[in-house]
């Protein structure tokens, strides 16, 4: 899910790619402006932002990882995402996080989302 988030991103802009500083940077300015969060929340959110993109296009570069490990890999990089915004956000930012990411992989599952790579509708 994550990954997809990157790269749909980069498609976002035009279908040029952006690097992962990049697609940190827009997610972090829409997650600011979606969730209300302050200076100090945004900074910490771009790093852990550009930490996770940074890894997960170290991993997209590496085309000989097995499918069921990227998904595991997935899993733990989104999981320990998730630990870390529960630490930057509110309790009521984070629930509106939560609730939103929900109705979304909702949307997905019944075909009304993206498709395969794309990423959560943001706006």
């Amino acid at each position: 899910m994550v990954g997809g988030l990157a790269m749909a991103q980069g498609r976002r802009m035009g279908g040029m790619k952006m690097d992962p500083k990049e697609r940190a940077e827009k997610m972090t300015e829409r997650m600011a402006k979606e969730y209300s969060l302050n200076e100090a929340q945004k900074k910490e959110l771009l790093d852990v932002n550009l930490a996770l993109n940074e890894k997960m296009a170290k991993k997209a570069e590496d085309k000989k990882v097995e499918k069921e490990e990227m998904h595991k890999e997935m899993k733990a990089n989104r999981d320990a995402y998730e630990a870390q915004l529960k630490k930057i956000m509110t309790e009521e930012q984070y629930a509106s996080y939560t609730k939103n990411q929900a109705e979304r992989m909702k949307k997905m599952k019944d075909g009304k989302g993206p498709r395969r790579g794309g990423a959560p509708d943001a706006e």
